[in-house]
């Protein structure tokens, strides 16, 4: 029987489990920040389609370009301010378009299909509003983002 890795092992942990991290030290530290990159990518099953969808994760540099396409101007009934506002579906499509390996919503049949040269829009038609939060999810957990968030703003 094949002896799992560490990553394996943290795989298949509950998001809220504690995990006792070992100490690096600054050598070690400098060592994985210098070192290249590598992609990380995760499959999410889709149960409608019967297949896994596989998503890579995105930089903040990337999420801010995408967040900026997103925001609109609305005026502050209380404050009579131009306040910029964000629209998250609009952002929740633009994520999956760029962070989305398999499948490819650039692919030209799918554009044909739906008649649209948006990919955006092909998601938008395509799937249903739980499976876009499916993988916006996996998109946010793969880049670094925690389920517990929420819990520690409260």
């Amino acid at each position: 029987m094949k002896e799992k890795s560490e990553f394996e092992i943290l795989d298949e942990l509950p998001n809220d489990a504690f995990i006792q991290s070992k100490e690096l030290s600054d050598e070690e530290l400098l060592e994985k920040l210098l070192g290249a990159p590598q992609e990380a990518t995760k499959q999410v099953y889709m149960k409608r389609f019967d297949a896994y969808f596989t998503v890579k994760a995105i930089s903040s540099e990337e999420y801010t370009k995408l967040e900026t396409r997103c925001k609109y101007p609305v005026k502050n009934k209380r404050t009579h301010q131009i306040e910029d506002k964000i629209n998250q579906e609009m952002l929740s499509n633009l994520l999956i378009v760029t962070a989305c390996v398999k499948p490819d919503w650039n692919n030209p049949a799918l554009l044909k299909k739906y008649n649209t040269e948006t990919p955006a829009k092909v998601i938008q038609k395509r799937l249903y509003i739980g499976e876009i939060a499916q993988l916006t999810e996996a998109i946010m957990d793969i880049s670094g983002f925690e389920s517990g968030i929420e819990e520690t703003k409260n």
